[in-house]
């Protein structure tokens, strides 16, 4: 990795709260290194905006070679019912 990055790790896990038009990603990971001893995650709170959240989706899917999923038409059913 770059000299650039003060703290990088092993991504462990991720949750999300929703907040109107907000979104707050919460990152959990174990640095670099660190992986044998065992120890709390650090955690990271990021808080952007529903767009901001979607830019940075398209980007890891994008990054990861795949294409995104396109939502399947809700039948009359659905839409009759909910």
């Amino acid at each position: 990795m770059g000299e650039w990055m003060e703290n990088h790790g092993a991504l462990v896990g991720w949750t999300h709260f929703e907040n109107g038009d907000h979104i707050m990603l919460r990152i959990e990971s174990i640095r670099a290194g660190e992986t044998n001893r065992p120890r709390e995650p650090d955690l990271f709170r990021v808080l952007m905006t529903r767009q901001q959240a979607l830019l940075l989706g398209n980007y890891l899917i994008e990054q990861s070679g795949q294409r995104p999923s396109n939502p399947r038409a809700r039948s009359w059913f659905q839409r009759l019912f909910g």
